[in-house]
């Protein structure tokens, strides 16, 4: 299916929005394979999980993105605050060594959370 044009049917426009659901799954998993990296890179450089310069750069950009892209920033900041949530407390369990493959827990922290600097040895 053709991305340029408009679904013109129902069941079409449900079809592409299976197919972008599906690439946003595979973007994040091959998102969630680089934090691991990084967990391992940060921990060898005896670096820590939080960034919150790179945090705050990095919700910047991507609300920059979001409004040049024509989405509301909110949005894309909201989104990525849960990306970024979910990926220092999967570096943390990494770094704990609680964690296999394809281990998962709910995020403990909260977006509230991350004003307190915890601190790990892994990067976000």
């Amino acid at each position: 299916m053709s991305t340029s044009t408009s679904p013109t049917t129902v069941p079409e426009a449900r079809a592409r929005i299976d197919e972008i659901n599906e690439r946003v799954v595979e973007l994040l998993a091959e998102r969630q394979a680089i934090v691991d990296a990084l967990c391992e890179l940060k921990a060898d450089a005896d670096r820590t999980v939080r960034d919150p310069e790179r945090e705050a750069e990095l919700l910047a950009h991507v609300r920059a993105v979001a409004d040049e892209a024509g989405l509301p920033p909110t949005l894309a900041e909201t989104l990525f605050e849960e990306i970024l949530a979910h990926s220092v407390e999967r570096q943390r369990r990494q770094r704990d060594g609680a964690m296999g493959p394809s281990a998962e827990k709910p995020s403990a922290e909260k977006p509230a959370d991350k004003a307190t600097g915890a601190v790990s040895t892994c990067g976000a």
